[in-house]
C-alpha cells in the first residue's frame, strides 16, 4: 500500500535568511542573533495567520515580537519589507528538514512538496539543494507542486488533491504538514488529508484544534498506515 507525505515549503523546508535579516532588526534595537530572529519569526508568523480570527500583517508584527522599540516599529517594518521585495527571503534550507525528507523517501513514502508560490518554487528548492523531482543535488521527491502553476491557491483542496493524484495515493493514506493553519491545515483537512501544523515553538493560538509537530521528522510517525 502506498503512503504519502505532503509538505509545505516556506517555514518548513526553506526558512527566512536569518543571516540577511537579523541585522535589519538589530539596527532598530531588536534581536541580534540568527537564532533569536528565527524564534521571533515563528511567533510573529503564527500571530499573523492564527487558527481563529482574521489574518494580520506579518511585517507589522515582526518588529513588536523582536523587541524593537515602539517608536521604530514602522521604519523597521518598512526596511524589512523593502529587503524582502528585492531579494527572496525564503531561501535558507533547513538541514534537519532535508534529513527528514531523505528519511521519508528511504522509508518508502511517496513525497510531494505543496507550495503556495509564484511559479519559481521548483528552482528555489533546486538552488537550495533541498529537493527536486528525480535525480539532482537535493533529495529526490515524487512531485513538486507550485500553486501558480497548478492554478489553485491554498487552502483550496484542489491543490492538495492534485498532489495526491501526482503521487498516486488516497487521502486516507497521506499526511500534510505546513506552518500555517488557515492555508495548510484547513486546506488539507478539506481534502480529507490528515493535517499537521509545523509549530517549532508551540506558538499556535489553538493547540487543541489540530495536531502539531516541532520538527519535520516527527511527522513520519503520523503517516496513516
Amino acid at each position: 500500500m502506498r503512503r504519502a507525505l505532503l509538505v509545505d515549503v516556506g517555514g518548513v523546508l526553506l526558512l527566512p535568511n536569518a543571516e540577511l535579516l537579523t541585522p535589519v532588526i538589530a539596527r532598530h534595537g531588536g534581536v541580534d542573533t540568527p537564532e533569536k530572529f528565527l524564534r521571533v519569526h515563528f511567533a510573529a508568523y503564527n500571530a499573523a495567520f492564527p487558527s481563529r480570527g482574521e489574518p494580520r500583517d506579518y511585517y507589522e508584527l515582526l518588529p513588536r515580537y523582536a523587541g524593537v522599540p515602539e517608536q521604530r516599529w514602522r521604519t523597521c517594518a518598512e526596511e524589512y519589507l523593502a529587503i524582502s521585495r528585492t531579494r527572496n527571503m525564503w531561501h535558507a534550507p533547513d538541514p534537519a528538514s532535508r534529513q527528514a525528507l531523505a528519511a521519508a523517501t528511504e522509508a518508502g513514502l511517496r513525497v510531494a512538496v505543496v507550495s503556495q508560490a509564484d511559479g519559481r518554487i521548483a528552482q528555489m528548492l533546486l538552488d537550495a539543494r533541498m529537493c527536486q523531482e528525480g535525480d539532482g543535488p537535493g533529495v529526490p521527491v515524487d512531485a513538486v507542486l507550485d500553486s501558480a502553476i497548478v492554478g489553485f491557491d491554498k487552502p483550496d483542496p484542489r491543490l492538495f488533491r492534485a498532489a495526491l493524484e501526482r503521487v498516486g495515493v488516497d487521502a486516507a493514506h497521506a499526511v500534510h504538514v505546513g506552518d500555517t493553519v488557515p492555508a495548510d491545515v484547513r486546506g488539507a483537512q478539506a481534502a480529507g488529508i490528515r493535517a499537521v501544523h509545523y509549530d517549532p515553538y508551540d506558538d499556535c493560538d489553538d493547540p487543541g484544534d489540530h495536531e502539531h509537530v516541532h520538527r519535520l521528522r516527527e511527522v513520519l510517525a503520523l503517516v496513516p498506515r
